[in-house]
């Protein structure tokens, strides 16, 4: 098993902690935090496990000193080799309580969702192998009730593998869900049926999910629409890698949680999802473009987005939004690493005729001073566009911190 961690402290300095269109309110406050990653891979057990809590002190009593945390884990048990395993997962993350409001420690809650249950492996030839998976759900939300179900799933596949690259598989896949109170959701059946290639190349990897779904809600009434994913992975050079995916399907907020998936890296702060967390299942269209360069001094990654979600039985607006993400850091003489972020979003919601327009920049200097020891000064600036008139919003912050690695 490897452990890695991440300690850290510092100081706060928001120049606009309420987040107000006028008069802003300053405050500084103290931060301390914790992150890591434990993972394994062993015959019986794959674990990979990733996790962070901060707590902040406010020094002037704008909010209340609080302690926000984050979790992502898997953890797999191999029961009878190439038979049976146990899969446990879990995704704990912030989210926005009220999507329309700027974040700030008043606009959060904590939210979970768990999922466990056993992996039944069977042959059907040489060339051809079964898999059954069956699952159980549970979603969680501090405040919005409305989130909270219990969910039973189960899913049959079987794929035919082709070459060492190249397999095409058949998935049939089925979900229960049944929200805690029924006056606030409608309980429904989701099924899904469809076909999956994959292809790798020296260069290139190609995913592509086609088939179709279909939401029958117990109160009557259903839904239906085709389902397709596809997945472009280009390993332009030795050090750049380009990504394309495009999603057509149905999804909803728990899926949206349980898609963040686990990583290989420690996170080094709390982010908060500012996605609405509704009960009602939604139409979603999302296509991304990634561009990753990795090299000796520099490293760069950008990506540009578009989705739309169109809900299926809530009176939330329908909504599509765009942007784009960029990351750059450059490692400078003397062990110093500059790191520049740039996140600019744009979200028009449907019938409400509202819009807004954020943007985010971050600079981040740090000097390491030894492999475990580092101290950093980082600078972040947020700007909101509303299309309502007063609610535009500005805020500067500045970060000095000093931060301890195992490894």
């Amino acid at each position: 098993m490897q452990v890695d961690y991440v300690l850290d402290a510092g100081v706060e300095y928001d120049d606009n902690v309420l987040l107000l269109p006028e008069d802003p309110v300053s405050e500084t406050f103290a931060r301390a935090g914790v992150g890591f990653l434990v993972r394994q891979a062993s015959s019986t057990i794959q674990a990979n496990v990733s996790g962070r809590a901060d707590f902040r002190d406010y020094q002037d009593n704008t909010y209340t000193d609080s302690v926000e945390g984050e979790l992502s884990g898997r953890i797999n048990w191999v029961a009878i080799p190439e038979r049976l395993s146990f899969t446990v997962e879990d995704q704990l993350e912030q989210q926005a309580i009220d999507r329309f409001s700027p974040d700030s420690p008043n606009n959060r809650q904590q939210v979970n969702v768990f999922s466990a249950g056993p992996n039944l492996f069977f042959g059907l030839g040489r060339s051809l192998q079964g898999l059954l998976e069956m699952r159980y759900i549970d979603t969680d939300a501090e405040v919005s009730d409305e989130f909270n179900s219990s969910r039973y799933g189960t899913a049959l596949r079987v794929t035919k593998q082709f070459t060492s690259g190249s397999r095409l598989s058949l998935n049939g896949q089925w979900q229960d869900v049944d929200f805690d109170d029924n006056l606030l959701a409608r309980d429904y059946k989701r099924t899904d049926a469809f076909a999956r290639y994959e292809r790798t190349y020296a260069k290139f990897g190609l995913s592509i999910d086609a088939g179709y779904s279909q939401i029958d809600y117990n109160a009557g009434g259903s839904r239906s629409n085709p389902l397709l994913r596809g997945k472009l992975d280009w390993q332009a050079g030795a050090r750049s890698r380009l990504s394309l995916v495009a999603v057509d399907q149905f999804s909803d907020a728990a899926a949206g949680v349980d898609e963040a998936g686990t990583t290989n890296t420690i996170p080094y702060s709390v982010l908060v999802n500012s996605t609405s967390l509704e009960s009602s299942a939604y139409h979603e269209r999302r296509y991304s473009l990634s561009y990753a360069y990795t090299g000796t001094l520099l490293s760069l990654e950008f990506q540009p987005y578009f989705q739309r979600l169109d809900y299926l039985d809530a009176p939330t607006p329908d909504q599509k939004s765009s942007g784009a993400l960029l990351s750059l850091d450059y490692r400078m003489a003397g062990n110093l690493l500059l790191g520049v972020r740039t996140d600019i979003s744009r979200i028009e919601y449907d019938l409400s005729n509202r819009s807004e327009e954020s943007r985010r920049y971050g600079v981040d200097l740090e000097k390491r001073w030894s492999r475990h020891w580092s101290t950093s000064l980082a600078y972040y600036r947020y700007e909101r566009d509303s299309s309502l008139q007063g609610e535009d919003i500005r805020q500067n912050v500045w970060y000095v911190s000093i931060r301890y690695r195992n490894r």
